[in-house]
């Protein structure tokens, strides 16, 4: 049941069934060579459907990073033209003006330390004052005066608002006789 194939390694110029310069001939069983090769055709096919689409995946992949790379490289073109030729001497003028800025804080810290120190002797001298008590009495005084004149001025307008009505009947009556 088992079939025997010989293969013979043949010249070009030999024509003869015998093994040329030498060689044996080569037997192989036929059913073995025969599985062999629908194996190999089969992993073959299973390796062609990995290896097609993540060689296809790759391939877009690949495309994809050349278009991420020419956009980068595109952007920093543009933002190359953007910028200021003459930025080095701007940030020089910058670093300058701070140095300014920085002299001048410095300047305005002592002369805040100045009026801190000038409001503590203020306090102090305050402490002192002799004269503040009086001047307090006569302020409560004008306090009682001012709050004097001012109900002074309330009653007058009371008198003020009654005398209103009591005149302004009797005259609504006679305005009603005048011919204007």
């Amino acid at each position: 049941m088992v079939d025997k194939t010989t293969t013979k390694v043949s010249n070009a110029t030999a024509t003869s069934s015998e093994p040329a310069m030498g060689k044996e001939p080569i037997v192989l069983d036929g059913d073995a060579m025969e599985r062999f090769v629908r194996v190999f055709e089969a992993s073959a096919r299973r390796w062609e459907l990995v290896v097609y689409p993540a060689l296809l995946a790759f391939a877009i992949l690949a495309a994809y990073g050349f278009f991420l790379i020419y956009s980068l490289s595109r952007d920093i073109h543009v933002l190359a033209l953007g910028m200021d030729p003459e930025m080095g001497q701007h940030l020089t003028d910058i670093s300058s003006s701070v140095a300014y800025l920085s002299e001048n804080v410095r300047t305005m810290t002592r002369r805040v330390d100045k009026m801190s120190n000038t409001l503590v002797d203020m306090s102090d001298k305050m402490d002192s004052l002799d004269t503040l008590d009086p001047m307090l009495v006569h302020m409560r005084g004008m306090d009682a005066s001012i709050h004097n004149m001012t109900i002074t001025g309330d009653q007058m307008r009371n008198e003020m608002t009654y005398m209103g009505r009591s005149i302004g009947r009797p005259l609504s009556k006679m305005n009603s006789f005048m011919p204007w």
